[in-house]
């Protein structure tokens, strides 16, 4: 849901403060759950469920059931604790989103095409504002990797386009989001983000239906 330079500014304040060792692969797994054909098959790569709520249904991002269904690769591999930590941001992000009335503002295939080009206008803010740079590497024979049992993710493509986003300068206004609102999401989440990385790693992880949007 987040936009990939979100998320790895995200990624980026987790590797600086939490000290995640091995940095390539905790990159490249906090953005991987979106390098997929389509948004149809967002759900199951964000292991979204839905849970009555005071009589409605509220969605939710299972980040529990992800880490029991790779309990051994999230406790000593970095690309599938960077997966965790992407479902947890974008829990954190879809808040965010509730508090802001997008879910309202946001209903029609126009509306998300007007999104999706706030998003690569905001990439070059990101990057100038928040200097970040692409260091992404390629995993070494990704396709044998537990994690495909979600999906065949089309992480080399997914890449190329990952790294256009440090780089394009598209002029324009935003219309739905801005500047502003990536400085309220890292100003309001980020802490949230690192303490459920330091609650998962002291085997109390937070509980993802405490985030239902």
């Amino acid at each position: 849901m987040a936009q990939r330079t979100i998320h790895y500014l995200i990624g980026e304040a987790l590797i600086a403060r939490e000290g995640v060792t091995d940095v390539d692969r905790f990159r490249v797994g906090n953005l991987l759950p979106d390098a997929i054909e389509g948004i149809r098959w967002r759900s199951l790569t964000h292991f979204q469920k839905t849970v009555p709520v005071d009589g409605v249904e509220r969605r939710y991002s299972d980040f529990e059931q992800f880490r029991r269904d790779f309990a051994d690769e999230v406790e000593h591999d970095d690309l599938y604790l960077g997966y965790y930590m992407h479902l947890v941001e974008d829990a954190c992000y879809r808040l965010l989103w509730q508090e802001y009335g997008l879910w309202e503002k946001i209903r029609t295939e126009a509306d998300i095409e007007l999104l999706h080009r706030d998003y690569h206008l905001l990439n070059a803010a990101i990057v100038r504002r928040w200097g970040i740079r692409d260091e992404l590497v390629m995993p070494a024979d990704f396709a044998r990797e537990p994690i495909n049992r979600i999906y065949p993710f089309l992480l080399e493509s997914f890449l190329a386009e990952a790294r256009v986003d440090f780089t394009e300068n598209p002029a324009g206004e935003m219309c739905l989001i801005d500047e502003a609102f990536v400085e309220r999401y890292v100003s309001d989440y980020l802490d949230t983000c690192c303490e459920a990385l330091r609650r998962l790693r002291a085997g109390r992880p937070i509980d993802p239906i405490s985030m239902t949007w």
